[in-house]
């Protein structure tokens, strides 16, 4: 009955700490974004977090803003981009199903760039497509 007793438990504690996030990764950081080759306001706050194979790295602020999760693994591979109005620009990249883009790590730098569909804000009622970069250290 003990020992039913202590697998129980560790299993209750396994559960536990499997359902509690990850982490962000330590330090401060900052991204510098780019709406079609033109730099936007200041360095931009970010915070990084992983889960898995996938990382997803957000500014501290919603707006302005941007959410992007990239996957590692045998490719590098942006999943998804949303840009909340960076240099005027609200738009969205999702992965085989609107807009393009590409992801790249090395040595701790992170860059997803491509385009990205939606509206500037000086006309909000016509859509477009603008090109991004993003790059942070994470």
């Amino acid at each position: 009955m003990k020992r039913r007793f202590l697998v129980a438990a560790a299993v209750l504690v396994a559960a536990v700490a499997g359902c509690s996030s990850p982490p962000a990764a330590l330090g401060n950081h900052d991204a510098k974004v780019m709406i079609n080759g033109k730099a936007t306001n200041a360095l931009q706050p970010v915070t990084c977090n992983q889960t898995g194979r996938s990382w997803t790295i957000a500014t501290v602020d919603k707006e302005p803003g941007f959410t992007a999760t990239i996957e590692l693994g045998d490719e590098v591979k942006a999943q998804t981009v949303e840009i909340r109005n960076l240099g005027n620009f609200t738009g969205t990249y999702w992965d085989g199903n609107l807009g393009k883009a590409k992801a790249k790590v090395s040595e701790g730098k992170f860059s997803v760039s491509g385009e990205a569909q939606g509206a500037f804000a000086d006309k909000p009622n016509q859509s477009t497509t603008a090109t991004f970069d993003i790059t942070t250290d994470c």
